[in-house]
């Protein structure tokens, strides 16, 4: 095989890698796949300058995308009130310091995000409660999905038990989310399975997700406690496991795409939700 032959068939094989049979995606969404936005229109990098979890991120990937949804992190303050921040510690992209959990809300609300000079400059965002953000999803005509990530290990030990905690954290979730009637347009996911069963004993209509890269055995408690799906990082999960899956009535997201090649192998998989962080290559490539 000559070089010229050789590079010919190497673009071939590149091109084809690259393609996206749209009309084949077959899933448990009537074979269309739902783009989320990771922490709003993705997370925050030199070229993605809205803080992730901030409500300014969360509104544009909705308004201004066209985002099926956004999927975002929740916290408890210490005196218990649910926020959106990603981060262990305050000081990873705020002005503040410490964990949030050591913290009351009226100190959290004051926190700006400042992880870099345009956000420091040229953003007023502060840390986002999740009420505020289900006040402003239920005002919207046609309801964006709200994925929630919990992340439930970071709180008091010395303050309260796991059982306590589970118990508090999923009252003050389901509580908002009934409040605002948002319970069939959110997704939970955890990968704490004792959790997803205290949510699941308050509101059984609760879709609730495990995440994990270990899809057979995922599926085996899903399907045993009549929850909704799984949440994987889209690079550890093949299209075999995806089948399989949706072959159990169990629903997969993915998430860890951002670019094109990411962004197309996600979509060959046929997942039922995307989490991206460049949502419109993701739209482009999907439509």
């Amino acid at each position: 095989m000559n070089f010229k032959t050789a590079i010919s068939l190497l673009f071939i094989i590149t091109i084809s890698c690259n393609k996206v049979d749209v009309d084949a995606i077959h899933n448990l969404n009537g074979d269309f796949i739902y783009i989320i936005g990771h922490g709003g229109v993705g997370f925050q990098t030199l070229n993605t300058q809205l803080p992730e979890n901030s409500m300014l991120s969360i509104t544009k990937a909705i308004s201004v995308y066209g985002a099926d949804g956004v999927e975002v992190d929740v916290q408890l303050t210490k005196d218990l009130n649910p926020v959106l921040f990603h981060d262990d510690v305050l000081e990873a992209s705020t002005g503040c310091l410490g964990y949030i959990y050591e913290n009351n809300l009226s100190e959290i609300i004051q926190c700006k995000y400042n992880r870099d000079v345009y956000a420091n400059l040229f953003i007023d965002e502060h840390i986002a409660t999740l009420e505020a953000v289900l006040q402003k999803l239920s005002e919207q005509k046609i309801k964006p999905q709200l994925h929630l990530d919990l992340r439930s290990w970071l709180y008091d030990k010395s303050v309260h038990s796991a059982a306590e905690y589970f118990s508090i954290y999923s009252n003050k979730i389901v509580s908002l989310l009934e409040q605002y009637n948002y319970v069939g347009y959110t997704y939970i996911a955890a990968g704490d399975i004792d959790l997803l069963k205290t949510l699941s004993s308050l509101n059984s209509q609760l879709n609730l997700m495990i995440e994990t890269s270990n899809i057979y055995w995922a599926v085996e408690i899903i399907k045993n406690n009549g929850w909704y799906g799984v949440v994987t990082f889209s690079e550890s999960i093949t299209k075999q496991e995806v089948d399989y899956a949706h072959l159990n009535h169990v629903r997969v997201a993915l998430f860890g795409v951002k670019t094109q090649p990411e962004i197309t192998r996600a979509i060959n998989k046929h997942p039922d939700f995307i989490i991206t962080d460049n949502i419109v290559q993701t739209q482009q490539i999907l439509y």
